[in-house]
């Protein structure tokens, strides 16, 4: 077994532990003494691997977030669907695997803040970019008429993220309406509404949840 393989095994080990003792103990009450122990390694060896529990931090978000990529990747390249469909699948679709559910809503308790607040940075950050390429083509279709593709869809991801992350606190008195989400979409994309209306998109929202 060569070094370069020995060196990805205990990474991707480390990386197992410390995303499991994030998910359940949370970020911030997780030290780097309690992974050492979970994984059975000397501090010496841990910052082998990473410079900071930060940098362990980064390296669980990146997991997921190349998963995202990979997946944007292929429904921006699906040309059995319109810019629409795509839009609906990247901004509504339900989370597929057990493992990103219970990320998902991890990041939403308050000792993983830290961690909530740099998942959306990389998703701004790396996923976008992708998601533009939608709102390029549908540009080029005349399905939207938005004059600055990445910067709206980074408009509208960290917006409506946020938006039902805090509707969904307890005691909070924000509610997040469909009709309005699909009016701000609309309005934000200049989707053509000759093409689709908003309760045509809202009917393949559902279809998605």
């Amino acid at each position: 077994m060569s070094h370069s393989i020995e060196f990805d095994l205990k990474r991707i080990e480390i990386l197992n532990f410390a995303a499991d003792l994030f998910m359940t103990k949370g970020y911030e009450p997780t030290t780097v003494n309690m992974v050492l122990k979970a994984v059975g390694i000397a501090k010496g060896t841990f910052y082998y691997y990473f410079d900071s529990k930060e940098a362990l931090m980064d390296a669980v978000i990146m997991r997921v977030i190349d998963a995202e990529i990979k997946q944007a990747k292929a429904i921006v390249a699906c040309k059995e669907m319109s810019p629409i469909e795509k839009l609906i699948s990247v901004l509504f679709s339900k989370p597929k695997s057990e493992d990103k559910k219970v990320i998902i809503a991890q990041l939403h308790q308050p000792h993983n803040a830290l961690m909530k607040q740099r998942a959306m940075q990389r998703t701004l950050e790396l996923l976008c970019p992708i998601y533009e390429q939608i709102i390029i083509e549908g540009n080029q279709t005349g399905d939207f008429s938005s004059p600055a593709p990445l910067s709206d869809i980074q408009f509208l991801i960290a917006g409506m993220q946020t938006l039902y992350d805090l509707s969904g606190l307890q005691d909070s008195k924000i509610e997040v309406r469909l009709s309005a989400v699909l009016t701000t979409l609309f309005c934000v994309l200049g989707i053509d509404e000759a093409k689709i209306t908003k309760d045509q998109v809202a009917a393949r929202i559902m279809q998605q949840l």
